[in-house]
């Protein structure tokens, strides 16, 4: 089974966390990062440690786009709060590492079985039992904090029920359906204009919110995983 392998936003823990689970792999895992940094040696040696799965790496500091900045209104309209800076920068990197891995396998001639969302840092036994699909649906880890999170219903615009969180750190599906999944960046930026700037751009909830936009199916998986926490070091 071929599987592109999707890091988004930091390579910390690496060496720790995701190198073993790739010298272990039943899969033949293809990587694809796209990071929120500045090049440096760091990066080499990571270079030369992934060298066997790494087919891409993109290392760029993010910014918002000036539209972001022209219509953000914090949703407490405390201005002093910070600007959802990490959210957004994951959700450009989700769907530039993906676009990565497309472009990868179109200009290769073949189709990966999988795309997969995942982290560097988390610590876990192996990558996930992926089951292969042509369905319009996504695969998503049961998240660590297990919480909800309301639709988003465009008419009249407001918010609906409440539904269970889909993951931001393992998830996975083929491309169609990950090619939905990697939209909650360009879901942000319309629900922002949608809501005149008030519209709160967070993790899972807009991970989420995206999801259900999209109409996707989402099937949960139980696979116990922790983070890091040397992932602040």
């Amino acid at each position: 089974m071929k599987v592109a392998l999707l890091i988004s936003g930091r390579l910390k823990c690496y060496q720790s966390c995701l190198l073993p689970l790739l010298q272990n792999s039943k899969y033949e895992v293809d990587l694809f990062c796209s990071i929120n940094d500045i090049d440096s040696e760091y990066y080499d040696i990571a270079r030369t440690n992934l060298s066997t799965w790494l087919k891409g790496l993109y290392i760029n500091p993010y910014t918002f786009p000036k539209r972001f900045e022209d219509i953000f209104i914090n949703i407490n309209t405390n201005l002093s709060e910070p600007k959802p800076y990490n959210p957004m920068s994951m959700f450009f990197n989700d769907r530039n590492a993906f676009d990565m891995a497309t472009k990868y396998a179109d200009a290769n001639g073949f189709e990966y079985d999988a795309y997969i969302k995942y982290r560097s840092d988390i610590i876990t036994s192996s990558l996930p039992e992926i089951n292969i699909t042509d369905s319009y649906k996504i695969f998503s880890v049961i998240p660590w904090c297990n919480y909800t999170a309301p639709i988003v219903v465009r008419e009249p615009l407001g918010y609906g029920k409440d539904v269970p969180w889909v993951s931001d750190a393992i998830v996975y599906g083929n491309r169609n359906s990950m090619l939905a999944y990697t939209e909650t960046y360009n879901f942000c930026m319309e629900m922002l204009e949608l809501f005149k700037g008030r519209y709160p751009c967070n993790f899972e909830p807009s991970v989420t919110q995206n999801v259900y936009d999209k109409v996707l199916r989402v099937e949960y998986f139980d696979k116990p995983y922790t983070i890091d926490p040397s992932r602040h070091q």
